[in-house]
C-alpha cells in the first residue's frame, strides 16, 4: 500500500515537472529572463507605489501651489510658475548653489566611473586575496548612510585628503591648460570618489564576468593586442553597463545628504513666508538638471542598432 503511494506521488511530481518543462520550453530563454527579471523588479514597483508615488505627485502639485496652513487643515491656492521663477531669478543663493552642484556632478560622474571600471578590470584578474580586496572596495557602500556620511564631511578630514604626490598638484596649478583644474579637482576629491563607486565595481565586475573568453582567444590568435581586445571586445559590451553605471552615479551624488542644493532645500522648508512649494519647485529644478544629464549619457552610451537588422 506504502509502495503503491509512493508511486502515485511520484507519478505526480513527474507530470508536475514536465508541465513546467513545457512551460519553460513556450517561454524560450528570453521569455525566462524577462519573467526572472520582472520577479525581482516586482518588489521595487510594489514600494514605489505604496510609499513613494503619492508624496513625488503630491510635490509636483504643490510647486504649483501656495500652501496655506489652517488650523487643521492645509489649502492650496494656485501660483502656476511663480516659485520656479523666484527660485531661477529672484533667489540669491539658489541659481549659483545649483551650478555648483551640477558642476560637482559633471566632473565626478566620468571620474567614478571610470575609476571604478580600472578598479574592476583589476579585481577581475585572477590573484591571491581578490575576495578580500572586493570586499575593501565595497566596504564604504555598506556603511555609507546619510547621517555617516554627514558627519565624515563635516566634522572630519577624512573626506578632505588633498593628494600632492611629487607635487604633482603644485604643477598642474600654475599650468594654463584647461584640462589641469579637472585634474585638480580629481586629486582633490579623490578619497569621496572613492566612496562612490563601491556598487559601480560590482556592476562591472558581473559585466566582465559574462564575457565570453573564446572572444579574447580568437583575437590573441588574430594578433590582437591587450588593449585592441579591450578597445574591440571589452568597452562595447560595457557601453550598456556604462550607461547604467552612470545613471546610478548622477542619482547617488544628487541625493547625497552633504550636497550644498539639497542642503539648501531643506533650510527653505522652515520658511514661513513660502511653506513646502518653494523648496519642491526647487527640488524639481534640481531633479530635471540631474535628469537632463541621464538624457546626454543616454545619448553618448546607447546601442545603436544598425540599418540591416532593422529591416
Amino acid at each position: 500500500m506504502r509502495f503503491s503511494r509512493a508511486i502515485e506521488v511520484n507519478g505526480m511530481k513527474q507530470k508536475q515537472r514536465s508541465a513546467l518543462r513545457r512551460r519553460s520550453k513556450g517561454l524560450g530563454i528570453q521569455g525566462q529572463d524577462r519573467l526572472a527579471g520582472s520577479l525581482f523588479f516586482l518588489p521595487w514597483v510594489i514600494g514605489f507605489l505604496a510609499i513613494t508615488c503619492y508624496p513625488l505627485i503630491y510635490s509636483i502639485l504643490i510647486s504649483f501651489n501656495q500652501v496655506i496652513i489652517k488650523p487643521g487643515s492645509l489649502s492650496l491656492e494656485p501660483v502656476k510658475f511663480e516659485y520656479f521663477r523666484q527660485a531661477l531669478l529672484a533667489d540669491e543663493r539658489f541659481p549659483l548653489t545649483l551650478l555648483n552642484s551640477v558642476t560637482s556632478i559633471l566632473m565626478g560622474m566620468p571620474l567614478t566611473v571610470v575609476f571604478s571600471l580600472i578598479i574592476a578590470l583589476l579585481l577581475n584578474n585572477k590573484f591571491r586575496g581578490r575576495s578580500f580586496y572586493r570586499i575593501i572596495f565595497f566596504l564604504p557602500v555598506i556603511i555609507m548612510s546619510g547621517p555617516v556620511m554627514t558627519q565624515l564631511m563635516s566634522q572630519t578630514s577624512a573626506m578632505n585628503v588633498t593628494i600632492d604626490f611629487m607635487n604633482i598638484r603644485s604643477i598642474l596649478m600654475e599650468m594654463s591648460w584647461s584640462g589641469a583644474m579637472t585634474l585638480i579637482a580629481f586629486l582633490d576629491s579623490f578619497i569621496r570618489i572613492l566612496w562612490y563607486c563601491g556598487v559601480q565595481i560590482i556592476i562591472f565586475i558581473i559585466a566582465l564576468q559574462k564575457i565570453d573568453p573564446n572572444m579574447y582567444e580568437a583575437a590573441s590568435i588574430d594578433g590582437a593586442t591587450a588593449w585592441e581586445s579591450f578597445w574591440k571586445i571589452t568597452l562595447p559590451y560595457l557601453k550598456p553597463v556604462i550607461l547604467l553605471n552612470c545613471v546610478y552615479t548622477v542619482a547617488e551624488m544628487g541625493a547625497a545628504a552633504d550636497d550644498a542644493t539639497n542642503q539648501l532645500i531643506a533650510s527653505n522648508i522652515a520658511d514661513i513666508a513660502r511653506p513646502y512649494s518653494y523648496s519642491a519647485a526647487q527640488s524639481w529644478i534640481y531633479a530635471g538638471c540631474m535628469l537632463l544629464i541621464i538624457f546626454v549619457a543616454f545619448l553618448l552610451f546607447r546601442e545603436k542598432k544598425e540599418r540591416g537588422s532593422e529591416r
